[in-house]
């Protein structure tokens, strides 16, 4: 990774970020290879999110639970292209988005008191988003891993790349043994599975009969889930320190220029092999020890190390790969708009989900099958591929990121074109 330094000077970076006037990156100003990174990052997610928004956890996590055997074949499918490289990714920008934010406001003088505002106000829309709207949020730990990720905005490229792999390396360890801990205690790998993996058990009954539910019985089970998810699975379970070294890795490779887009396509190419040959290994790997055992809970948990390993290595392959993508001409203009867009975006996935599944909508929470849910999502592909770009040739901002960038340098800014 040290490496990537060698290939951009620090200062070029900046010079690209650090407009003599106050206010957000808009047109021009902006890096689109962010904007397209961006882009992809919020439609993939999605493939994997909708999952968990009109069917219980076990079927978000166990490609078995399906019915069909073409359902399975796309749960392996999207295990293989999407499963954690995307959100990988998403993470890793928030944390080149800070450091983009403040080569411009160090440029202008200030200090990192709009970087605080920012991730508080982040906070707020998360808890918002998780409560009311769908409890797999991430915008409530980018905000709290975000916190101290602005502490690092100050560092060299080279204490960035220390500073997130020692980071790495622990969260990699301090998560692999919270996922692996039920495989050696009987009592509470039967309560978990039943949660995440057995889509006949009790708990996944209720789950169905809480979502099919109007919207106090939703909004009950989603705020014992919040608690239960942000202490067990994001503070004791190490989560916030994998999310903070990924943030800190990515303010290191935007400052590198690897998140800049300003590599070498031959350069762009062997990562991409690399990450992406590596990743797609490990992904066969665990679906060979996973189907071969019945698809047994306790061999999914001994497979979690391997699982955010090849989620690390395919999000910098994916990345390289873009980053190939454009150095050979492509430009990705409609993809960049929705990375644009990506806060309004991310939530408007969220409201269409929950819309189809929840039984104040169209009830179809337990109900789906894994194919309705792809054509969803391939129908709002379209959508935000159409309606991005076209949003944006009248307003300068996505609807969300205007009032998010409003809150965050306390004033209107300017809309519409």
């Amino acid at each position: 990774m040290a490496s990537l330094a060698a290939n951009v000077q620090e200062q070029d970076i900046s010079n690209l970020t650090a407009p003599s006037h106050a206010g957000p990156v808009t047109g021009a100003e902006r890096i689109s290879y962010l904007d397209i990174l961006r882009g992809f990052a919020v439609m993939a997610i999605f493939i994997v999110n909708i999952k968990g928004m009109a069917m219980p956890f076990a079927f978000y996590m166990n490609g078995s639970a399906w019915d069909s055997e073409l359902e399975q074949h796309i749960a392996g499918i999207q295990k293989f292209l999407v499963d954690d490289k995307w959100r990988t990714n998403f993470t890793a920008l928030y944390g080149a988005g800070l450091a983009m934010m403040w080569s411009r406001l160090e440029a202008r003088g200030e200090g990192r008191g709009i970087l605080w505002r920012r991730n508080t106000l982040l906070l707020a829309f998360g808890l918002m988003h998780l409560l009311l709207i769908w409890i797999g949020d991430i915008l409530t730990s980018y905000a709290l891993a975000g916190f101290l990720a602005v502490l690092f905005v100050r560092r060299s490229i080279k204490w960035l790349f220390i500073s997130a792999a020692i980071m790495l390396v622990f969260g990699w360890l301090w998560t692999s043994l919270f996922a692996m801990g039920p495989v050696f205690d009987e009592e509470l790998s039967a309560k978990l599975s039943g949660f995440m993996w057995d889509s006949t058990s009790e708990e996944v009954a209720k789950e169905i009969a809480a979502y099919q539910g109007g919207v106090g019985e939703q909004l009950m089970s989603r705020v014992s889930s919040a608690g239960e998810y942000m202490l067990m699975y994001f503070l004791l379970g190490g989560h916030w320190l994998v999310t903070l070294g990924l943030m800190v890795m990515g303010m290191a490779l935007f400052r590198s220029g690897f998140y800049a887009g300003s590599l070498s396509r031959g350069t762009y190419l062997t990562f991409a092999i690399i990450g992406l040959g590596a990743a797609w290994a490990l992904d066969a790997f665990q679906l060979r020890e996973i189907t071969s055992s019945g698809w047994s809970f306790e061999t999914f948990s001994m497979m979690m190390p391997v699982a955010t390993l090849d989620g690390w290595l395919g999000a910098f392959g994916y990345a390289a790969l873009v980053g190939v993508l454009v150095r050979a001409g492509l430009s990705f203009r409609r993809v960049a708009a929705v990375g644009r867009m990506a806060f309004t975006n991310y939530i408007a996935c969220s409201l269409i989900g929950t819309t189809f599944a929840g039984g104040h909508a169209l009830g179809w929470y337990g109900e789906a099958n894994l194919g309705q849910l792809m054509v969803i999502v391939g129908a709002t592909f379209v959508a935000m591929l159409i309606w991005s770009p076209l949003w944006l040739h009248y307003f300068r901002f996505g609807p969300l990121e205007w009032v998010w960038r409003s809150l965050t340098y306390g004033r209107v800014q300017k809309f519409r074109r």
